[in-house]
């Protein structure tokens, strides 16, 4: 596929690059996380360098814990708190003056925010994604900018999941909605700014 994306119409969407991930300091598992990260930096230099537009997106709960919901439900411990440092976004990918942040209660970067808002106003129609996890808040996200009629792109090796079997899984579904989500960080790179990247 020769991927084709227009700057002034295309936002890149970072969810949930926060320190714990990283770090290990945190509740959750995740899957792939070094190989993710020199990737993950070097969409977020070339969009940078593009001028797109970057929203950085991440999940804070309460101390009080009163606004999870049924988050705590399934397999996920309590995580996210505000007063943990491994909530902030991780240094090597936090955003920089210019950029725009949005913090969430659940899942999907739409749900109880001002993304939509945002997003009109930022008048773009594209949005490509990046984050933590495939199969939770990446997918959310990209099946609610679905249903919210945003064409949209999933970095596939910018994205961990909970596991490789619910990594796979969900970019899998997400290409079921919109043929050609799936995309790598060399061919969102050369996209945009006509340069391959260093493997």
């Amino acid at each position: 596929m020769n991927l084709k994306l227009e700057p002034n119409k295309t936002a890149l969407i970072c969810v949930d690059l926060q320190t714990g991930a990283f770090t290990g300091d945190c509740t959750l598992s995740y899957v792939g996380i070094a190989q993710l990260l020199p990737k993950a930096k070097r969409v977020l230099a070339a969009a940078r360098q593009a001028k797109l537009p970057i929203i950085h997106c991440k999940e804070v709960h309460r101390k009080e814990m009163v606004d999870f919901g049924r988050e705590l439900d399934g397999a996920e411990p309590i995580h996210c708190l505000e007063t943990w440092a491994s909530t902030d976004y991780y240094c090597e990918l936090a955003p920089i003056d210019g950029e725009f942040t949005i913090s969430k209660r659940r899942y999907s970067c739409f749900f109880g925010t001002d993304l939509e808002i945002l997003l009109r106003g930022l008048k773009v129609d594209t949005l490509v994604l990046i984050g933590m996890m495939t199969n939770v808040c990446v997918h959310y996200t990209a099946a609610d900018a679905h249903q919210h009629d945003y064409h949209f792109h999933v970095i596939e090796d910018c994205c961990s999941g909970s596991d490789w079997d619910a990594h796979w899984a969900a970019l899998t579904a997400m290409e079921y909605l919109q043929t050609g989500a799936r995309i790598s960080h060399a061919a969102f790179v050369e996209a945009i700014s006509g340069k391959v990247p260093a493997a």
